[in-house]
């Protein structure tokens, strides 16, 4: 008897352990204030319209005689246990670079993460050129699509979103990404 209740109490600790690294490592973005939207629902990045239903714009949405140019980038940004967040790729269209991020929850527990407010979002963000311009985010999908929102990633799922900066780098010239308050990811390079 007293070893199934010390099977059960390590049950417990071990659950309540996950979910105090849950809370904690999704604090990075959270507040607790506002309403909460699923990823992977029919209101996630991957499905998303703006607020007068017609869809989000994504890069297949761009002209195609717009002169564009995309580069792979798979350059992990952070890691805590199960979460993680990369910078997946960028776009380079009519002077401006839209980069694109993926949020990956291979835990058994949700990650949440809010969407500031606009003009929040705006200022969480920037680039930093190699001359030392520091550039911020035009839109994001945060501030497009969801302002002032929780997300939820769900266990084993992943969220994509984006940033446009008003800025196209030389394919050579290496940036910093301070991507709200993740880690900043220093020597990005589009080439």
């Amino acid at each position: 008897m007293e070893r199934k209740y010390g099977v059960l109490i390590a049950v417990v600790v071990a659950t309540a352990s996950l979910a105090i690294v849950g809370s904690l490592v999704g604090y990075h973005l959270a507040d607790p204030r506002s309403p909460s939207v699923e990823a992977g629902s029919d209101q996630s990045p991957q499905n998303a319209t703006d607020r007068s239903g017609t869809p989000a714009r994504d890069a297949e949405d761009t002209p195609p005689d717009t002169d564009r140019q995309t580069y792979r980038l798979d350059r992990q940004i952070y890691q805590e246990s199960s979460f993680r967040l990369t910078l997946t790729g960028a776009e380079i269209s009519d002077g401006t670079m839209r980069l694109t991020f993926r949020y990956r929850n291979d835990s058994l527990l949700p990650w949440p993460l809010t969407c500031p407010s606009r003009e929040d979002d705006l200022s969480s963000s920037a680039l930093t050129l190699a001359d030392g311009r520091t550039v911020r985010p035009t839109d994001t999908w945060c501030a497009a699509e969801r302002a002032g929102e929780n997300i939820i990633v769900a266990p084993g799922q992943s969220t994509d979103t984006w940033g446009v900066f008003p800025v196209s780098p030389a394919p050579t010239e290496p940036f910093s990404l301070s991507w709200y308050d993740f880690p900043v990811l220093e020597g990005v390079r589009l080439g």
